[in-house]
């Protein structure tokens, strides 16, 4: 992950130039400029900076470390001392309470007295049973400071509406994903006649919609870019643009303040709209982009569109490993180490708990990984085998093992083997 991106050549902007003819109209630059990628010293800074302040923001988080916490005792925990490592499950009775469960364990009452702990700045809503919508809401979460939520497309759900009137002050606003087919007007005026305000981001279909996203945040030419077709891809990589963007928006003393958004290829062709829309942003930012791509698809789409100067490929032999080589990005690029909190675990074969899960990992600056319901997977298995005991907290906190879902989606025996690899235990 680069905080600045690789400057285009001449060269590379011809390579644009050539690479339109899959891109119908997109602009040809004229202005050269040289690359000017990272030094390894520096991405060790930005991530060792994301600790840091990962460890500020956990001391204003809610007490999840008490079995039956948040909601009707959402959040249970399992500790084991072998490594110190404490994992906490965060399982609602569906995808829509799962997001409630998690959002419990990240953000206080809104009426809550102190000013050092962790509240809410806004609300940011999807409808669970489809994904496009929700994928690219992770780093607009973390960019206006509150929970991605999760809600049926005709109705603003009682538990959601409760979330919301917890977190979240009246006259705050809730950033509505995608159309009325998504979320319904009803869900808008339901929401308004709480006394919040409302604002829909929407475009004419899941390409466009993640651009509305984007153009929500503050001007960044920083994209991590995955198919919108289907899910897997997008889970890891949302978390960590999320992770990214909470940082370089929220914590104090950082020089740069773009965020990461999160574009969609339509599986191995570069839509004209996204294509055009990171070309123009290319523009704005001195001819400077950076394309991060989650999953061979979108990878195969990027480089038939932009040259390689500009790309950084994350690409696995399979959603797990996909999720694995993106968890590298939290590791120290000289010794190996985590350089994070903990680590996330979620079910890739469905996509609602992974996002739910996004609002926590943000604040922690942990990587998600992924695993089947009643199979720990390799990849899985292999990094947090081999990254046991890296972890060292500054105020004597345990490691954290965050699992999204219940045991149908995250058996309790997988969620005990991710524990005893991750604790050395196993």
């Amino acid at each position: 992950m680069r905080t600045t991106p690789n400057r285009l050549s001449a060269r590379a902007l011809g390579a644009i130039v050539l690479a339109a003819a899959t891109v119908v109209g997109l602009a040809s630059g004229t202005a050269a400029a040289e690359r000017a990628p990272l030094a390894k010293a520096q991405r060790v800074d930005m991530m060792s900076g994301i600790a840091a302040h990962a460890a500020r923001i956990e001391a204003q988080l809610p007490d999840r470390r008490s079995a039956a916490a948040g909601p009707e005792g959402c959040i249970t925990g399992k500790y084991s001392p072998a490594q110190d490592v404490l994992r906490l499950r965060y399982a609602g009775q569906n995808r829509y309470t799962t997001a409630v469960c998690v959002s419990s364990g990240t953000w206080w009452n809104h009426t809550e007295p102190r000013d050092d702990v962790l509240k809410a700045d806004a609300v940011v809503l999807a409808r669970g049973d489809q994904f496009p919508d929700a994928l690219a809401g992770g780093p607009l979460a973390a960019y206006v400071n509150g929970p991605l939520l999760l809600t049926v497309p005709d109705r603003l759900l009682p538990e959601v509406r409760a979330e919301i009137q917890r977190v979240l002050a009246p006259g705050g606003k809730v950033f509505l994903l995608g159309s009325t087919a998504s979320l319904s007007a009803g869900v808008d005026s339901a929401i308004k006649g709480m006394g919040y305000q409302t604002e829909r981001l929407a475009g004419a279909n899941r390409f466009e919609t993640a651009i509305k996203i984007a153009q929500r945040m503050p001007s960044t030419n920083l994209f991590f870019v995955t198919t919108g077709m289907n899910f897997p891809d997008a889970l890891a990589a949302g978390a960590f643009a999320a992770q990214y963007t909470y940082y370089a928006t929220h914590a104090p003393d950082v020089p740069d303040r773009r965020p990461i958004a999160l574009l969609f290829t339509q599986d191995t062709i570069m839509p004209n709209s996204t294509g055009l829309f990171a070309e123009s942003r290319a523009h704005e930012h001195d001819m400077t982009l950076l394309m991060m791509t989650a999953g061979r698809s979108a990878d195969t789409a990027v480089k038939a569109t932009f040259p390689p100067v500009v790309i950084e490929s994350y690409v696995g032999a399979n959603r797990f490993e996909t999720a694995a080589v993106i968890a590298k990005l939290y590791t120290d690029p000289n010794s190996g180490k985590l350089v994070s909190w903990g680590v996330g675990l979620a079910n890739g074969m469905n996509f609602p708990d992974a996002l739910g899960g996004t609002g926590l990992l943000m604040t922690y600056g942990d990587p998600l990984l992924l695993t089947q319901a009643t199979k720990l997977d390799t990849p899985t298995r292999l990094f947090l085998q081999h990254h046991r005991g890296q972890i060292v907290n500054p105020d004597n906190q345990p490691d954290y093992l965050h699992v999204f879902g219940s045991a149908a989606v995250v058996s309790g025996a997988v969620a005990d083997a991710a524990l005893n690899e991750f604790s050395g235990t196993g």
